[in-house]
Order: structure tokens, then C-alpha cells, then sequence
């Protein structure tokens, strides 16, 4: 069962958690909650500048994710925030879905409709700017 726990552990450390602390039956990691991109382009909007910094302020000092591992009933039991490590695996293996499909049909088949969105949104950031900068 310890050897269960080093391998969850390991693999939570290997997504980027930060190990807290650990006995022979728990452990503790850390790391910061994602950013809501939502919520900073919304204060940045209404509040201006003066709201986007403070939401990132208080995001820095807030943002703090724990699981907790613990050997129970046979297996490993995970408490705290478990929707982020749910994430983070569903995120993992879309990657490594996506690379398999880059390999097997090549970049440009699978990549392009990310391409073309990448360009059309730069494009409408510079005119975006283009335009701010001619009213003034």
C-alpha cells in the first residue's frame, strides 16, 4: 500500500503539485488554482486597470489548492480540491490524444483550424489596437 501512495504521489508531483508534507500513510500537496480568465477580463473591463490588478492580487494570495492522500480501506483516498486533479488527467490525456493524432495524420491536418483561429484573433487584436490608437 506505501508503494501505492509513492506512485500517487509521484504521479501528482510529476502534473506539477508540490509535495507539503508526507508520513508512511498520507501526503500533502500543493499548488495554486488556475487563473478564471473570465473574472480578470470582466474587472479589467469594468474596473479598468485598477480592478485587474486587484483581482490578481487577491488570486496570489488565495490561490492555494491541497489534496490530501491518505491509505484507507485497502486504497489510496484523495480529500480537498480532487476537481482539479480530474482536470488536470482530462487535460493530460487530451494532449496525449492530440499528439498520437499529430503523428499519425501529420501537423497541418489536425493543427489547422487552431492556426487559422490564431491568426484571425491576432489579426483582430492589432486592428483592435490599430483602431484605439486612431481615436485618440
Amino acid at each position: 500500500m506505501i508503494h501505492e501512495l509513492a506512485a500517487s504521489t509521484g504521479e501528482l508531483i510529476n502534473m506539477g503539485w508540490g509535495l507539503k508534507s508526507q508520513t508512511e500513510t498520507t501526503a500533502l500537496l500543493e499548488t495554486r488554482r488556475p487563473i478564471n480568465w473570465w473574472a480578470f477580463l470582466i474587472f479589467l473591463i469594468l474596473f479598468f486597470v485598477v480592478g485587474a490588478l486587484v483581482y490578481l492580487i487577491v488570486w496570489s494570495l488565495t490561490a492555494r489548492a491541497l489534496v490530501f492522500l491518505a491509505v484507507e480501506n485497502g486504497g489510496i483516498t484523495q480529500y480537498g480540491d480532487v476537481w482539479l486533479v480530474e482536470q488536470q488527467k482530462r487535460e493530460r490525456d487530451r494532449a496525449i490524444e492530440k499528439a498520437q493524432e499529430i503523428k499519425k495524420h501529420g501537423f497541418w491536418r489536425v493543427m489547422w483550424p487552431s492556426v487559422i483561429l490564431w491568426i484571425v484573433i491576432t489579426a483582430l487584436w492589432i486592428w483592435l489596437i490599430w483602431w484605439l490608437t486612431s481615436l485618440a
